[in-house]
């Protein structure tokens, strides 16, 4: 035990900078996470613009777009001429044109029907909150117009107590919710696809760190020391597994910390990112031990991560694929570890046991071909 303590020590002061790209790999998935999150929560929970023409420019109607910004969110688009926003209602960079009329603040105090004009294509759903929220602040105001009776200084001032009251409710925002699962899910599951990425490029600077010392004559000047071989191999491994842990403790402490609703248990995250960490090892170690060269390693692993990567469904979901290529991606440990997470956030009560077999027996046949291929090594050497 002590042999391969000292030869994991070794291994991480030979190759600091493999400590240094778990690092980096770890912060580089933490920003996709954020930056795939918020880029696909905008894109489908998208912000409702409003075209805003005030031709009253009344206590009243910037009280009334207040409102619509602070309360409700939206964004009001101003400075433009009706023509100008015409234009982007056309290309549906707006959803609707609200006008208020000279007479706004008048006609509200004297509870006549002011003519709050609101102009719209075919983005009929949000026209209508839109219209909804409108007959819902002019009934509000309708009843501090009867209040004041009449009179524009005791309305005024009415206006202003109403606006300035500091009331706390606790409310809950449905389209927010909406936004915040969007966004922890989507970038998940998209950071998730690239860890598979990251984490064979580790697997790259150990099998190189193998490769080297088999050319170099490791194994054979080992036989001289009371090291064992088998020390070597393991200790290589651990150190390789301290790597994928490194990347998977800052990412999953970086979901933790941000209270990211990732849509599936953190427990079951570190199960599938620990079962694909060992696998990746296994097989690192298992192509060093088969192949005699750093450009065979490179080619080998690079390959199978690149493959596996796009037919796991790692970028992307196979549901639209070919029933033949669905069928042949199942044959990658790949597909199984983006399987349980898409069909945990589909499905939390999903079954994900099949996965955790299947990737526990690629562990395994990669550990036992590593292990075969090590002894041969052994015996001719």
């Amino acid at each position: 035990m002590k042999n391969i303590i000292i030869l994991t020590w070794l291994n991480i002061k030979r190759s600091y900078y493999a400590v240094i790209l778990s690092v980096l790999g770890a912060a580089m998935l933490s920003m996709i996470l954020y930056s795939m999150g918020n880029l696909i929560s905008d894109m489908t929970v998208a912000k409702v613009n409003i075209g805003w023409l005030d031709y009253d420019n009344s206590t009243l109607s910037h009280d009334f777009s207040r409102y619509l910004t602070e309360e409700l969110s939206f964004t009001l688009v101003e400075e433009n001429t009706f023509n100008e926003l015409v234009s982007e209602l056309i290309d549906k960079d707006i959803s609707v044109i609200i006008e208020i009329p000279e007479n706004f603040h008048v006609a509200m105090l004297t509870e006549d029907q002011p003519e709050v004009t609101i102009t719209s294509l075919e983005d009929y759903e949000n026209a209508a909150f839109v219209e909804a929220y409108i007959n819902s602040y002019i009934s509000s105001i309708r009843i501090l117009a009867a209040g004041a009776g009449q009179n524009q200084q005791s309305f005024d001032q009415l206006l202003q107590n109403y606006t300035s009251e500091n009331i706390t409710l606790s409310r809950t925002a449905a389209v927010s919710l909406d936004r915040e699962v969007i966004f922890g899910e989507s970038g998940f599951i998209n950071s998730i696809g690239f860890y598979l990425m990251f984490i064979f490029s580790i697997s790259v600077i150990l099998a190189f760190m193998v490769v080297d010392d088999r050319v170099k004559g490791v194994f054979n000047r080992i036989q001289a020391t009371p090291v064992k071989p088998v020390h070597y191999i393991i200790g290589s491994g651990i150190f390789g597994l301290i790597l994928c842990l490194i990347q998977i403790g800052l990412f999953v402490g970086y979901i933790i910390m941000n209270h990211i609703k990732t849509g599936v248990p953190i427990g079951i995250i570190l199960l599938f990112l620990m079962l694909f960490s060992l696998f990746t090892v296994c097989f690192s170690l298992m192509i060093a031990l088969a192949t005699k060269s750093r450009n065979a390693v490179t080619a080998v692993i690079i390959g199978f991560s690149t493959i596996g990567c796009i037919l796991g469904g790692a970028y992307f979901s196979l549901d639209m694929a070919p029933a033949s290529l669905q069928k042949m991606a199942r044959i990658l440990p790949q597909y199984w570890f983006m399987d349980a997470f898409r069909r945990i956030q589909i499905d939390a009560t999903s079954n994900i046991y099949p996965n955790v077999i299947i990737l526990s027996l690629y562990i395994i046949l990669s550990f036992l071909i590593g292990a075969v291929l090590f002894a041969q090594y052994y015996k001719n050497n």
